[in-house]
């Protein structure tokens, strides 16, 4: 049996998932945003995910995203071979 995640846990990255995408899916809030020069970088999101072993999306495993995470953040081919096998 697998051991559920503490309630903290599991509530802070759904508020995360509802802050990136009230971020992303308004031009008002993008400019809200930018007024207060905040950077929403998806690889750095994405490298922390893999770190903490969380869900990823497959297109983050292969082709031009998959170099871009390599090049961009300090992931490397062992942290994403764990999600492949």
């Amino acid at each position: 049996m697998k051991k559920p995640k503490s309630l903290s846990n599991a509530v802070a990255s759904s508020v995360w998932d509802a802050h990136i995408n009230k971020a992303t899916s308004s031009p008002h809030y993008a400019r809200e945003y930018k007024k207060y020069n905040y950077v929403l970088d998806e690889y750095e999101i994405i490298a922390k995910r893999i770190k903490n072993s969380e869900p990823v999306g497959e297109p983050y495993f292969k082709g031009e995203q998959r170099k871009k995470l390599l090049e961009l953040t300090d992931i490397t081919e062992a942290d994403l071979k764990k999600y492949l096998e």
